[in-house]
């Protein structure tokens, strides 16, 4: 499996979902959640050793740590997103679903954002993205690793996709 490197949205992104009691920081048992769904082998002594004196680490400190290990496996990175985006898991993400998502991200859409986005990806017009109509939106959006999420989607127009 070839690597790719992590962009500062992406990591960022990461970081947040998998601050479970969003406490702005990580666990060790948080860590190791996110390195395993992300497919970035952790061993558990390094895990160990990277807690030994404190039971959290920072957002700066997960950067550094994922920047050691360099890669990801991108397809493992959009499963994830997938998955913390179909809070009922029954595969499709709603407007309801991508509107709460976004707000445990810090990021607060309008119903007209969402609607927009759904219409940009919803091939098969049910108003809701199956995985493959996600994928659509997850790469438009991604594509931009120098602005925040909130102003790719503030500017996102249907007729640009």
């Amino acid at each position: 499996m070839s690597g790719q490197q992590i962009n500062l949205t992406q990591l960022l992104d990461t970081f947040q979902l998998f601050d479970k009691n969003k406490d702005g920081s990580i666990s060790m048992n948080e860590l190791r959640s996110a390195c395993q769904k992300l497919h970035m082998p952790i061993e558990e002594k390094k895990l160990r050793d990277l807690f030994q004196f404190r039971n959290n680490i920072s957002f700066d400190e997960f950067c550094r740590i994922i920047h050691d290990f360099g890669h990801y496996s991108p397809d493992a990175y959009f499963q994830e997103t997938f998955r913390a985006f179909d809070k009922n898991s029954d595969g499709f993400i709603s407007a309801k679903e991508i509107k709460k998502t976004m707000k445990e991200l810090g990021e607060t859409l309008t119903d007209k954002q969402v609607k927009d986005m759904i219409k940009i990806a919803d091939s098969n017009g049910d108003g809701k993205l199956s995985i493959d109509e996600f994928r659509i939106l997850f790469n438009y959006l991604t594509q931009f690793t120098t602005t925040s999420p909130s102003i790719t989607i503030n500017s996102l127009q249907p007729e640009q996709i």
